[in-house]
């Protein structure tokens, strides 16, 4: 027996949709971990705002108990000198699951969103997306509609880059899913721009032709001028998030140029925690001080995703260079 077949919830299997056994899996941990039902209704209960630039808004939650992932620390020598959280023998003894091929399905206990979920390999392997599309478009279908598939690169806001996981979560509260025109049949390849983030938008009825796209775009990123530097091959920067909404599904790529903002290191009254991940790429900015929740406007919001972000001339230049693909033409 598989190690992790201890953990797993295998009477839930039963259920035939995944959304539903993902529901399921939330009641059990409701029912049996004090600290994850806690967690949840605080992050239920926290306080947000509603920020606007242009026709885009983005949501604003101050939420404390994400001050574990805000603040870790992600350079090699910090995560050779702790224990690994996603590897099975450090999880916490409530932690149940649900298995999905080489992975399982967890509640994550720092939720941002309904449903929140890590995704973790069932071995300690590095956080690198090559070779693990196809089984982010598989979970993204068997999700549905309504719900993410999220990655964070091991540069770009995963708190275990020594560790493979994915995350999922309820897609209605994302801000950036309400801009996109997601109807139609055909493939598509969109750039957007939005309160200071650019944005590839895919999408396609075949996750095959999905996966090849996506691998070839990041592989054209890799190559961009500050998104792709770093030692050789190291994965470039970007965050991604990916569902299914029939007949097509979706990627979104979010090139990036830096983890943090120069306000997350900054002392005293300009220092904010704020620490963009795929969520706050996707306009949920989560503030890990309370305290700090009152100073985050427009304004700073705007500034922030622009330095984090691929500038305007640069990704004008990464998405040309993605149509000139032959797959692309």
């Amino acid at each position: 027996m598989n190690g992790w077949d201890t953990i797993v919830l295998e009477h839930l299997e039963q259920i035939t949709s995944w959304p539903a056994r993902i529901d399921a899996l939330f009641v059990h941990a409701r029912d049996t971990w004090d600290f994850f039902r806690q967690a949840e209704a605080a992050m239920s209960s926290s306080r947000t705002k509603i920020l606007t630039h242009g026709d885009a808004q983005i949501i604003v939650q101050a939420n404390p108990g994400r001050k574990r992932s805000i603040h870790a620390r992600t350079d090699a020598q910090a995560f050779a000198a702790r224990p690994c959280f996603l590897c099975l023998e450090n999880l916490p003894v409530e932690e149940r699951g649900l298995g999905f091929g080489n992975l399982v399905i967890l509640p994550n206990p720092y939720p941002i969103l309904k449903r929140h979920c890590t995704i973790p390999d069932r071995s300690h392997r590095p956080q690198r997306l090559a070779g693990r599309v196809a089984s982010m478009l598989k979970i993204a279908r068997a999700l549905g509609p309504d719900m993410l598939v999220l990655y964070n690169g091991p540069r770009t806001g995963a708190s275990a880059p020594d560790h493979f996981h994915f995350q999922a979560c309820d897609a209605w509260q994302v801000p950036i899913l309400q801009e996109l025109a997601l109807e139609g049949t055909e493939p598509m390849l969109q750039a957007h721009n939005s309160f200071g983030r650019n944005l590839l938008v895919l999408a396609d009825p075949s996750a095959a032709r999905l996966r090849k796209r996506l691998e070839q775009a990041v592989a054209v990123l890799g190559r961009t001028p500050v998104a792709g530097s770093g030692t050789p091959g190291e994965e470039p920067l970007f965050s991604l998030l990916a569902f299914y909404r029939k007949p097509r599904y979706y990627a979104l790529l979010f090139p990036r140029v830096a983890h943090r903002p120069a306000c997350y290191f900054a002392e005293g009254a300009g220092q904010l925690a704020i620490s963009p991940a795929v969520l706050e790429m996707a306009g949920l900015l989560v503030v890990a001080e309370p305290e700090q929740f009152d100073r985050v406007g427009a304004k700073i919001a705007l500034s922030i995703y622009q330095e984090v972000s691929l500038d305007d001339a640069r990704f004008e230049q990464f998405e040309e260079e993605v149509r000139k693909l032959e797959d692309f033409a």
